[in-house]
């Protein structure tokens, strides 16, 4: 593995790191200034409003995400990691809780893409299923 893929591979754990711990003015030092991130699957109800955010967008909507719904979140470490040019790809678990007590534990598959060791887009394929029941049951 070259020394660009082993930065790539330890940004994309940091960023899920920095994501755990809030810490978002660090993990926009990860972020290219072009930095796109897309929701996936299209059919995934819009708790998140919008398909595909900048960086700046991105940061405010995690912030408010995590802030204002959930207690904590924390992405487990991987259970499965692919690694191409450019391109990491990421199964991995969360385990959170909302701040109305209800525990969340959403499976993701996370694709980071690279241009040098900036991440300049991330797309974020959520069980669907789970998060449509999660969210509609914090609304009840």
């Amino acid at each position: 593995m070259s020394t660009t893929a082993e930065k790539q591979l330890q940004n994309a754990q940091t960023f899920l790191s920095l994501l755990s711990a809030l810490d978002f003015a660090a993990m926009a030092e990860l972020m290219s200034p072009d930095f796109k991130h897309e929701f996936l699957p299209a059919s995934l109800p819009a708790p998140q409003g919008k398909a595909i955010r900048n960086k700046e967008e991105t940061l405010v909507f995690f912030k408010h995400a995590w802030e204002a719904v959930f207690e904590y979140v924390k992405f487990l470490p991987p259970m499965d990691i692919v690694q191409g040019k450019d391109a990491i790809v990421f199964h991995v678990k969360a385990d959170g809780m909302s701040k109305s007590g209800k525990k969340y534990e959403n499976e993701y598959m996370l694709t980071f893409h690279f241009d040098g060791e900036k991440i300049v887009k991330l797309r974020e394929f959520a069980d669907s299923k789970y998060a449509a029941e999660y969210f509609a049951s914090l609304r009840t």
